[in-house]
């Protein structure tokens, strides 16, 4: 069965959340459409994480992966069999919840002193993201910011939370001895 039928027969189908059990069920795929699906996510740029993090649709869970990972168009997955599409989508998800944990692990937690005042209005989502490393890196063009491979950018974030605990120990430090 392809895509197309599925989703067609999907539409009319009572028992759809035996549909999305069985689905998270499903293992990584070899091939989508002949096309190897790689080990993981961490060859992607900004720009293909931030597309894969906006899927909002059944569509769009559907049908974006292969397009960002492949480059596939909508007539092309639609022709793909059900199986491989779907877990390819599910295998997705969970890889770009794994990199959304390790962005969320270069958080620094505020101090009292931030919170108090207004730290927490100060995050942006992905364009803060892409700012941030556009800032760092002297890059004017955010265009330029989404053709960089996501593990540079989180390599940045990584070294600057652990820059900024240092710095907040370090004071600890010299407030202490100036007692």
């Amino acid at each position: 069965m392809t895509i197309k039928e599925f989703l067609i027969l999907a539409e009319a189908a009572s028992n759809t959340d035996e549909v999305l059990s069985n689905m998270k069920s499903l293992g990584k795929p070899e091939y989508v459409g002949g096309r190897k699906v790689p080990g993981d996510l961490n060859g992607i740029t900004m720009g293909q994480l931030a597309e894969l993090q906006n899927l909002s649709s059944v569509f769009d869970c559907v049908y974006n992966p292969c397009s960002v990972l492949f480059g596939m168009d909508t007539k092309e997955v639609s022709g793909c069999e059900v199986r491989e599409v779907l877990a390819l989508a599910v295998w997705v998800a969970k890889e770009v919840e794994r990199i959304s944990k390790l962005f969320a692990s270069t958080s620094v937690p505020p101090t009292p002193e931030e919170t108090q005042a207004g730290v927490k209005e100060l995050s942006f989502g992905m364009f803060g993201l892409m700012d941030y490393y556009a800032l760092r890196m002297g890059i004017t063009d955010h265009a330029e910011v989404e053709r960089v491979p996501w593990v540079r950018v989180y390599k940045c974030m990584e070294m600057d939370a652990a820059k900024i605990r240092y710095e907040r120990r370090l004071r600890e430090i010299y407030s202490k001895k100036k007692l």
